[in-house]
């Protein structure tokens, strides 16, 4: 009976034991809990005030940029009127967006610069051409606003009867390119109500092009103006690249009857007929 006694003491003290250990561990456990929350107290207070040192208003603002259309004056107002905060509180991206709306801005990039600098570099749209009568269109074929235009007068104008501005411009653009080495400009550019595209080069030569495969069209044209038709650009009034395998070339009413007063001479006759490519 004495020997169950101390068993059963010992089993007391044991179970006492680890009830103590477990409050231990359970307090300890507390009190870690509660000093991992003072900790990210303490941090997040001193990070609030860190920001708040950082935080300041803005200073300067610079507006970078070469303009022919835009006020360096109207950009400031539209950069101060979207301002809402400090150094790194201020909204970068909705500054940007702002400032993108305008239609005379091409692009724009925002910074902050330390310790109260904000950079703001603007690309201004670039007219490409004139649009009709009066318009101007950028290089993605967006109309643009010019009320003071007179110096942009040496623009290609570009009309359509058929079809949209993006259209237009992306055609200007890609026949522009093909043209280069045959070193004609364009003057103007047209797509008439049939979907006819027609260009009047800057030395007078006029291309009818037709409605489909211009690019077709347009290269064999330049291998046909390399190999020696160039030569004869005085004399040519117009080419129509409407044919599946050549072209024809119209000349010049001074050219037609200087020819024929030639060929009256040598007794001989000469027409104008289709080039092969």
């Amino acid at each position: 009976m004495a020997t169950q006694n101390r068993r059963g003491a010992n089993r007391k003290q044991q179970q006492s034991v680890e009830n103590t250990g477990t409050s231990l561990g359970s307090a300890f456990s507390s009190l870690s809990t509660l000093v991992l929350f003072v900790v990210l107290g303490l941090v997040i207070y001193g990070a609030g005030l860190l920001y708040k040192q950082i935080d300041k208003p803005l200073t300067n603002v610079m507006i970078g940029g070469n303009f022919t259309f835009l006020e360096t004056a109207e950009l400031s107002e539209l950069v101060v009127g979207e301002i809402d905060g400090g150094f790194l509180s201020v909204d970068l991206t909705r500054l940007g967006d702002v400032l993108r709306e305008h239609p005379w801005v091409d692009e724009v990039s925002v910074r902050r610069e330390w310790p109260s600098l904000l950079k703001v570099e603007v690309i201004e749209e670039v007219p490409i051409a004139r649009w009709g009568e009066k318009g101007f269109l950028n290089r993605l074929g967006e109309e643009l606003l010019i009320e003071s235009n007179t110096h942009l007068g040496a623009l290609p104008v570009l009309r359509a009867d058929f079809g949209s501005s993006r259209e237009m411009m992306e055609n200007y653009q890609l026949m522009a390119e093909l043209l280069i080495p045959t070193g004609l400009k364009i003057a103007e550019l047209k797509r008439d109500s049939l979907g006819v595209w027609f260009i009047d080069t800057a030395t007078g030569l006029r291309l009818v092009i037709g409605r489909d495969q211009v690019s077709e069209k347009l290269r064999r044209f330049t291998k046909v103006w390399a190999a020696g038709l160039s030569q004869q650009l005085q004399q040519i009034e117009s080419i129509d690249l409407r044919y599946p395998n050549g072209l024809a070339v119209a000349w010049k009413e001074s050219a037609v009857n200087g020819a024929w007063q030639d060929n009256r001479k040598n007794n001989r006759q000469e027409i104008a007929v289709a080039v092969p490519a």
